[in-house]
């Protein structure tokens, strides 16, 4: 059974014994204009070589030069590349660049016996300077090694409305990634604020009560404290 896990720019494909973070299909928007830039380009150019002046052809030049690899580039890393995965029969973890998915690109690789466990934090009870919540909270999914380093395993990053959604979102993928891994996840919990009323009254001054609630998965039943 494949299961899907939205991050942010990102999307988390998981099976039974393997976890690939892939890029998000929306992040091919950008190489796709850079490639039609670059084409234009030398459409431009192979059209119109003997009326263009040769300044604007020198600048079609270099535009079509630059932005075709890279687009080019991008497409490849987008549609068949993995940023993180993970596999069980190989008994490790690897951040790769991403290119053809074949792993070439390997900038570091965990095996599951270096791993000390699965961490979730955010900033959700973190602040502005003028002393104002974040609009935006981030939640990041992290590997920590048995020698402290941590790496980012993915992030979701959601509107603060939203936090609890977001939240449950990071939790899954960090149980999913410890119970693969055979290793130990420290989720994360989100203090938040609720209003409510006690037995339909109100007090004098027409306020209802506030009570701060601990929720650590939206999903499991709320508990008053």
């Amino acid at each position: 059974m494949i299961e899907r896990i939205s991050l942010q720019r990102a999307v988390a494909v998981i099976s039974d014994d393997a976890i690939a973070i892939r890029r998000s299909r929306a992040q091919l928007l950008v190489p796709f204009i850079q490639l039609g830039i670059a084409a234009g380009a030398v459409l431009l150019i192979v059209f119109f070589l003997d009326s263009l002046p040769l300044p604007l052809l020198a600048v079609l030049l270099a535009i079509a030069i630059l932005l075709g690899p890279i687009s080019t580039l991008g497409l490849l890393y987008n549609l068949l590349g993995n940023a993180v995965v993970l596999e069980r029969d190989k008994q490790s973890v690897r951040w790769q660049q991403g290119l053809f998915g074949l792993g070439l690109g390997t900038s570091e690789l965990v095996p599951f016996w270096r791993i000390d466990h699965i961490a979730v934090s955010g900033d959700y009870d973190e602040v502005l300077a003028g002393g104002d919540r974040q609009d935006l909270v981030t939640w990041d999914v992290e590997l920590v090694k048995d020698n402290g380093k941590r790496l980012s395993i993915g992030m979701v990053v959601v509107a603060r409305p939203f936090a609890e959604e977001g939240l449950a979102r990071a939790n899954q993928l960090a149980q999913s990634v410890a119970e693969r891994s055979d290793t130990i996840a420290q989720l994360a919990e989100l203090a938040i604020e609720r209003v409510t009323t006690e037995d339909s009254e109100s007090t004098s001054s027409g306020y209802r009560r506030r009570r701060l609630v601990r929720v650590s998965d939206p999903r499991t039943p709320e508990v008053e404290r």
